[in-house]
């Protein structure tokens, strides 16, 4: 099933990335909990999100941060229910004016029966691969 699974959020992202934010959420599972990294508090987020409602508030905090944000997914790893996306994040900070450019980060998609039950995001890429239960090498 987990290249199913590989399926379905390159799916997503691909609705995401194409300003196609209902066709996103709509894949998701209504009770989806997005956890972001406890280091991530550069954008505000320090709580967990849950339902589509819920990634909406997170995007919201991450846009308002950040001017340009443009995720880009280099790759996809199937991990049993479980798919890891490794991405280079860009953007420009809002209020300073900063660029910051491929920050790479990791995000683990928890998934049942093909839909989206959880998110959790990594700034640290090894962090994401051990979450999983992965000794590989953070990419």
């Amino acid at each position: 099933m987990s290249q199913e699974n590989v399926e379905v959020v390159r799916r997503m992202y691909a609705a995401w990335l194409g300003n196609q934010p209902e066709a996103f959420k709509a894949q998701l599972d209504p009770q989806i909990e997005l956890h972001p990294d406890p280091d991530a508090y550069w954008v505000g987020v320090n709580q967990v999100y849950r339902g589509p409602e819920g990634f909406d508030e997170y995007m919201r905090a991450v846009y308002e941060a950040f001017a340009d944000y443009r995720p880009e997914v280099e790759e996809f790893i199937d991990v049993d229910d479980k798919v890891i996306t490794l991405a280079f994040e860009s953007g420009r900070g809002r209020a300073s004016g900063a660029e910051v450019r491929m920050y790479r980060t990791a995000h683990v998609w928890t998934l049942r029966n093909g839909t989206p039950v959880r998110l959790d995001l990594y700034l640290d890429r090894q962090q994401a691969f051990e979450a999983v239960g992965l000794r590989e090498q953070a990419r």
